[in-house]
Order: C-alpha cells, then structure tokens, then sequence
C-alpha cells in the first residue's frame, strides 16, 4: 500500500488492542487489531508523519544489513563461521543451500550479495535449531518448575520473544537463540508462569518471583535484548 509516496504493509493482529507502527530495514509496518477499520488509516499516518518521516532516515542512514560472516548462538553456545560458495549455474539463481559441518563451519551456496535470499535461508536453519535445542529446553525447564504445559511452536515473532495462550500452548521466538541463556531461561520461565496465571496479576510476580528472585532485574535486561539479535534477522 501506498500513502504521500511511502510504502507501507498491513498486518492483522488478534493480540493487537491498538494500532502500532513500526519502521525497520523493511519499510513501515501498520499493525493493526482485527477489528479495525483501515479507512482511518490515512488519518493515523497523518497523525505519525513526523515520527514516520523520522524514523525513516535514520534507517537509511545506517549501512544495509551484510551477509553474515559468523552466527552466534548465544544460547546453546554455538558458534558458526560461515563461508559461501556461487551456486552452480544459471538455475540455481536465488536458491539456497546450508550445510553443517562438524567443526561449526556453515557453508552457505548461492549469491552472497543476495542478502535477503541469504537472510531467508539462514531464518529456514535456525528455525531448525530452535526446535532441536530451545523446545527440549522449554520442556526440561517446565519438569523442573512442575508446570506443565500443551505444546510448543517455534515462530518469527516481531515483537515478542515468547507468548502463551489460554489453551497453555507456548510460542517461542527462534530469535531467542541468540540471547544469552540465564535471559532465555527468563522468557522460558515466564511463559510458564502464565500457565498459572495469564495475566501480569500480583499472583503471576509472586509465582515468577519464588522461581526466579531476579526475575524483575532479568526482565527489563530482556526489554533490552533486541542488540543480541544481528539486523540480517529482520530482512527475511
């Protein structure tokens, strides 16, 4: 969508109580709840224009995202040095291929100057290792705490590290593996402690505050987290 020459997108939220804005490497985001009706649109823009307008250059200002050269996974204590090869021909243009090896190395083939189709592939492989090592994670963290949850999803949440619903499933954030793991247990921990109790009630901080003393510290550290996460994340 187009409005006073910027590109905007359109995202429907269920969670959303509010329109929220969001300007990043890939434009400006209008998040908006399901019962909104888009013909006020224009006039929220219009409302924002300094703030949009503003946040915009600063994002031009900053150099484009580069392929990466090492992933670090913070949380699972993996470091990976990452190495590209061409693809092979002509038809392999814009695809992707991530191999491991056993000594950490990724070996990446296709464009590495195709930096969203880079950052694509790499979202597909850590989407991968978030299932194999944060829900197993999740699950060892809920024995030991003795609150048992549904099941657990792996997404590529945009604004949250972790959510869980009523039904007691919980959404974990793959972006989570790059956050050290004392803040991942945090996320963790909190998340089952809405099992309890869904809300930010007194009973929620009391349960979350006998099973991490910190947990108030910990939480604006994890507020702060988003410096952990590398900008190629954001551009799949």
């Amino acid at each position: 969508m187009r409005w006073e020459g910027i590109e905007y997108s359109v995202r429907v939220s269920h969670r959303a109580k509010r329109v929220i804005l969001k300007v990043g490497v890939n434009g400006l985001e209008v998040v908006v709840p399901r019962w909104f009706g888009k013909r006020r649109l224009p006039e929220i823009l219009e409302a924002h224009r300094d703030w949009i307008e503003k946040k915009i250059q600063r994002v031009k200002e900053f150099p484009a995202p580069a392929a990466p050269e090492c992933v670090n996974l913070n949380a699972i204590d993996e470091n990976w040095q990452v190495t590209y090869q061409p693809p092979p021909g002509p038809a392999s243009k814009g695809r992707f291929l991530v191999e491991e090896s056993a000594s950490k190395q990724l070996l990446i083939q296709g464009d590495a100057g195709d930096v969203r189709g880079v950052s694509s592939a790499l979202t597909r492989w850590l989407h991968q290792k978030a299932h194999a090592h944060l829900v197993p994670w999740l699950d060892e963290i809920s024995r030991e705490v003795d609150i048992p949850f549904e099941k657990a999803t792996v997404r590529g949440q945009s604004t949250r590290w972790a959510s869980c619903s009523r039904l007691g499933n919980i959404s974990i954030n793959r972006s989570l593996l790059f956050l050290p793991r004392q803040l991942v247990r945090h996320v963790f921990l909190h998340e089952l402690c809405h099992i309890r109790a869904l809300n930010h009630s007194p009973e929620f901080w009391n349960l979350f505050h006998r099973l991490e003393p910190d947990c108030r510290e910990l939480e604006v550290a994890v507020r702060k987290a988003n410096g952990y996460v590398p900008r190629w994340v954001s551009l799949r």
